[in-house]
């Protein structure tokens, strides 16, 4: 059986949504435990499912971090495994078949899909995603330890409920990269779905990535400094592209210190691009950090103890 895991807040719309995806699902040997981690009752949305799949609602009134909400449902879920999935997300009908199928077929531990990024809300996989991106990396191991390719609700693992794994209740970014990193220390054996299973909107409102951008250090900032001390580089090359988004982190924050503007997705644009380098065992581009985060007169370089060492810039055809 799998645990289908949702934290939800104030978000009764889009849970209406989660739990129709859930609902639609082709494999159905599984629960549902929603938490609701403090905002106004969701009791309505959960009568409306109720007869159709089963679902168990964990309730504070006071709100702790959907990193408590999810260790919450972790401590009562029945599952032999979990399924994560943000109440803003959607799973497509044959995601838990599909990760049931390779959870059993290829011997792992850990499956994740591919997941669809859509700017709006949507339930099914549009006739034409061409303009659509995607968060399909391959599993890399070592470049997990350097930046988080997996998407939270395109995950089903193996219920950690007897290992000391759980998330983070410190953290309220990057949470679910630590946990990724945490599963693959205990021995946890990933593998990527063949398939979209899942759609991540990152509809344009306020939200948690428009507020940490309000500050500098950013949220992201502390937290990726934090991890990198936490979960040590996998290899040499992991580290040289830590050091890489290090640098990144420090432009970031001297951009947002100057209230200039920080172009959107660019955190992605930034791992989509690195992931292709590292798998072709290259160094960082040198010049990627200019031409993604570009500095004006009024945004000096900070000085800095820290070198970035860089090969010299390679031509490559394609790129």
């Amino acid at each position: 059986m799998i645990s289908v895991i949702i934290p939800t807040r104030d978000r009764p719309g889009p849970l209406h949504r989660a739990l129709r995806s859930v609902a639609r699902q082709t494999y159905r040997h599984f629960e549902v435990i929603v938490v609701r981690d403090g905002g106004h009752t969701v009791e309505p949305v959960i009568d409306r499912w109720q007869r159709e799949i089963p679902i168990r609602l964990l309730e504070s009134d006071t709100p702790h971090g959907v990193s408590h909400a999810r260790n919450s449902a972790i401590a009562v879920a029945q599952g032999d495994h979990i399924a994560l999935l943000d109440d803003d997300d959607v799973f497509l009908p044959h995601h838990l078949q599909a990760a049931a199928d390779a959870l059993r077929t290829r011997r792992v531990d850990t499956v994740y899909g591919q997941a669809l990024v859509s700017p709006t809300w949507i339930e099914d996989l549009p006739r034409d995603r061409g303009h659509l991106p995607c968060k399909d990396y391959a599993f890399d191991p070592a470049f997990l330890s350097v930046a988080n390719t997996i998407h939270t609700g395109s995950v089903v693992t193996r219920n950690p409920a007897d290992s000391p794994c759980r998330f983070d209740e410190t953290l309220h970014h990057c949470e679910d990269w630590d946990f990724f990193l945490a599963l693959r220390a205990a021995g946890h054996r990933f593998a990527r779905l063949d398939t979209i299973t899942s759609v991540y909107h990152q509809v344009p409102v306020p939200g948690a990535v428009h507020t940490a951008y309000q500050s500098t250090p950013t949220p992201f900032t502390r937290a990726r400094t934090l991890l990198y001390d936490r979960w040590p580089a996998a290899t040499g090359r992991a580290e040289e592209y830590r050091d890489w988004f290090r640098h990144f982190d420090q432009r970031l924050d001297t951009l947002i210190a100057h209230s200039l503007d920080v172009p959107p997705h660019v955190y992605e644009h930034a791992v989509r691009q690195l992931h292709a380098t590292f798998t072709e065992r290259r160094s960082p581009d040198r010049d990627l950090l200019g031409r993604l985060l570009p500095l004006t007169p009024a945004a000096p370089a900070r000085q800095s103890s820290r070198t970035l060492t860089l090969r010299p810039a390679v031509t490559h055809a394609g790129r």
